[in-house]
């Protein structure tokens, strides 16, 4: 036993309560794994209770059934000394800046790597150019809840100053929350949809007509008694008051928070206000590829683009906007080749339900 050393994957801790002694949290440990399982106790830095257990498998149990414990008629809870990696994303990253460069703004953040930085493939299926990495780096690091990760870094390389965007590989891109990933995220309805809308009749702008002999029921303003009322208010609660804001936002103001990744970047073709002023020609018009050759002849630069852009907006219609004006150019391009960007794998990652399939005829 002497020379059996613990490793710290053996350990829980758990927060000290002024009230109570070090026995105290040995004997609740001890009635839940029982005394022969517990090998070390101490009080530690930070004011916790450190105890190391016989095996691990033993403090996964603990922790997964017992997150929580009474000690003495005070409820504290249990986790673990060490937790598990978690894998820290790196977007944006221009390829011929070194890992270190990275590396070393990580550990100023306070985060300690245990793995060392890799590149990511960009998820092309042929194997003829499944060799291909993307703008994207990762690395493990120790998971520390009092460091709050920045959502971005800028950092000068080559007289150049990069923005690159840093997220947590188990934290959803819809809620910022952990535990679950976008195409499974429970809280999309709940934090997009205003349950108690309220939409005047003088400010709900009209639906634009889909056809010329499509037309929408006039109703007199002067008939707003019995059945006639009641329908204009159902149909104006079925409205969500975020489309008659963002119908009154210009793209601009939409598009603001990705305004420092396209103007501080050279890896893309077009720039912010480029950016700004080819969204708002391509909802409308029908052929994509004609109106972005205006702007340039790097169709592929302008789908990377919007596939950068779309984690950054925050708002719900511009991120419609950006992936159908994305699946629009990506079959108008060259709908027989699904290889020119792995839009299955971008759209699991990013939450988005995009239909690949292109007909034949």
């Amino acid at each position: 036993m002497a020379n059996n050393f613990p490793t710290k994957e053996q350990a829980v801790v758990i927060t000290a309560v002024d009230t109570l002694n070090l026995q105290d949290y040995i004997v609740a440990i001890g009635n839940v794994v029982t005394p022969k399982n517990i090998l070390f106790a101490s009080r530690i830095s930070k004011n916790r209770i450190c105890i190391y257990l016989t095996s691990k498998s033993l403090v996964d149990d603990l922790v997964t059934v017992h997150p929580c414990i009474k000690v003495k008629d005070v409820d504290v809870g249990i986790r673990r000394l060490l937790n598990p990696a978690r894998r820290l994303i790196l977007s944006n990253v221009c390829p011929s800046i070194p890992h270190v460069i990275f590396e070393n703004r990580i550990k100023s953040l306070g985060l300690v790597p245990v793995s060392p930085m890799s590149f990511m493939r960009a998820g092309i299926k042929d194997e003829q150019y499944a060799h291909i990495l993307s703008f994207r780096r990762y690395m493990y690091v120790q998971p520390d809840d009092s460091i709050i990760l920045p959502d971005s870094l800028v950092l000068k390389y080559d007289d150049t100053n990069y923005r690159v965007f840093l997220t947590y590989d188990d934290v959803c891109y819809k809620c910022k929350s952990t535990g679950h990933y976008a195409n499974e995220c429970p809280n999309v309805t709940s934090s997009n949809q205003d349950p108690n809308p309220t939409v005047s009749i003088e400010e709900t702008p009209r639906k634009r007509q889909i056809d010329d002999d499509v037309s929408s029921p006039e109703i007199s303003p002067l008939d707003l008694s019995g059945d006639t009322s009641s329908k204009i208010n159902n149909t104006l609660k079925k409205k969500k008051t975020s489309d008659s804001c963002d119908s009154l936002t210009p793209t601009l103001d939409l598009l603001l928070p990705a305004q420092d990744l396209l103007n501080n970047t050279e890896q893309y073709p077009l720039n912010f206000d480029q950016v700004v002023g080819f969204l708002d020609k391509a909802s409308g018009v029908n052929d994509i590829i004609s109106l972005l050759r205006e702007y340039t002849n790097d169709i592929q630069g302008v789908m990377n683009l919007l596939y950068d852009v779309y984690p950054i907006v925050n708002n719900k219609s511009m991120k419609n906007r950006c992936r159908k004006i994305l699946r629009k150019i990506k079959k108008a391009y060259n709908p027989d080749n699904l290889n020119l960007i792995d839009l299955t794998s971008v759209t699991r990652e990013l939450g988005m339900e995009v239909d690949l399939s292109h007909s034949s005829k």
